[in-house]
């Protein structure tokens, strides 16, 4: 009998352990951030202005739409704004006293600067992976800003 218990519970470790994710989901690079109104921030307040004629000037036809979002970690000084414009295939970041997009250092391509994961980006400080795109565009579309523009 006792015999029959311990093969039981071996049994039940073996069955538990084999529900256990191998692989369990990376933590998020935007965990520590949280959004802001872009309103709040005198330097980005203009955004309608500034991703309006970004848009206005690469589109090429047509109307287009972008949406923007600021996130935090809590002082002004961790304060970052992303433009995502899947029209134009681009992911910008805006940073404090930019005017003009077109000059982002981090003007990225959504197909040729997003990579399938994290392991992927290796030392690039320049990548970024599709899961944390998609992880922004998430947050844009809840807690964003969208700008329309018709090009010229």
């Amino acid at each position: 009998m006792r015999q029959i218990g311990s093969y039981i519970v071996a049994a039940s470790i073996i069955f538990l352990t084999g529900c256990v994710e191998e692989n369990p989901p990376v933590a998020s690079r935007l965990a520590h951030y949280t959004p802001f109104d872009l309103k709040t921030r005198p330097q980005f307040s203009r955004y309608q202005e500034v991703v309006g004629s970004y848009l206005r000037r690469e589109a090429l036809g047509g109307d287009s739409q972008a949406c923007v979002i600021g996130m935090t970690r809590g002082s002004r000084d961790t304060d970052m704004v992303w433009v995502i414009w899947r029209g134009g295939n681009r992911l910008i970041q805006w940073f404090s006293g930019e005017d003009n997009l077109e000059l982002s250092s981090r003007n990225l391509s959504l197909t040729d600067d997003v990579v399938p994961t994290d392991a992927d980006i290796g030392t690039s400080t320049y990548l970024e992976s599709r899961a944390w795109v998609n992880e922004l565009e998430r947050l844009c579309k809840q807690h964003g800003r969208c700008v329309s523009a018709t090009a010229a």
